[in-house]
């Protein structure tokens, strides 16, 4: 299976000299999402990769004939595959999880890791409060299947909630995803049972890579205090707060984020010069 991919060429003036990114984006969302913000941000100073994940914007659904093939290897077997053979990775929301798992599994392509509006675990359970209670989980699993538009597009409303001038970023967000086409309803389905069921939080202390941790401070799906966890699974980790921001902070707070990214990315890179 080949992910569906957008390359975005920098625009430095020497473009052989920049380093590559590569973004994946979360659930219910698609590569386009953030392209705009990729081409105006990251393109002067990055080359660009946007992957779509199984099912979502231009990517085939995830099917597997060999019935010991895991949900999860089979979405991180078809993104490896994707990966350029090295680059910074980002991963976002759902992206972030699968980032994780992908910085262990291919050290080799990843030079560095930024989680951003991303969990170990997306879920609550003994000892992990501070995420999403399962319940909601079950609950977008149950209903995705009778009205996935009218599910999406309460998803999408969500992620802004209580965020810096949420009701116009709300009313752009919907306008821009309801003129992609729909995710694959199977994808969503799988994505869902990945968002419920994924716990990266032994896995974490595996991860080499330099890693950035980038949370709004308004977002309702990840709350920032998330960064006391944070601190202790992963301590030489770098977190950042962008103050005000969503769980969407390319969407809600474009600079701020972008400008959280290109330095990141800038230190990593000088470091690898010397």
């Amino acid at each position: 299976m080949k992910l569906n991919q957008i390359y975005i060429p920098s625009t430095h003036t020497d473009p052989t000299r920049v380093s590559t990114v590569t973004l994946i984006h979360g659930w219910g969302a698609e590569s386009r999402i953030w392209q705009d913000w990729a081409t105006q941000y990251l393109a002067p100073l990055h080359h660009v990769v946007l992957i779509d994940l199984p099912g979502f914007g231009d990517s085939p659904v995830a099917l597997s004939t060999d019935s010991s093939t895991t949900l999860e290897s089979l979405w991180l077997e078809a993104l490896s595959a994707a990966l350029p053979d090295k680059s910074h990775l980002l991963g976002w929301s759902l992206g972030g999880l699968l980032a994780q798992k992908l910085a262990v599994q291919c050290p080799e392509k990843v030079m560095s890791l930024v989680c951003l509006a991303s969990t170990p675990r997306f879920t609550q359970n003994d000892g992990w409060t501070r995420s999403v209670s399962p319940q909601i989980i079950g609950d977008f699993i149950k209903s995705i299947g009778i009205e996935a538009s009218s599910v999406l597009k309460k998803f999408w409303r969500l992620q802004l909630q209580g965020s810096d001038k949420s009701r116009v970023l709300m009313k752009d967000l919907v306008k821009h995803m309801s003129s992609r086409k729909l995710p694959k309803l199977s994808s969503l389905n799988q994505g869902l049972i990945l968002l419920r069921d994924m716990d990266n939080r032994a896995l974490l202390k595996q991860i080499t890579q330099p890693t950035c941790w980038v949370l709004g401070e308004k977002d309702p799906l990840i709350p920032q205090d998330i960064r006391l966890n944070l601190q202790k699974l992963q301590p030489d980790a770098s977190i950042k707060i962008i103050m005000g921001g969503s769980h969407i902070p390319f969407f809600s707070h474009p600079e701020e984020t972008s400008q959280i990214l290109l330095d990141f990315w800038a230190t990593q890179d000088n470091n690898a010069k010397i």
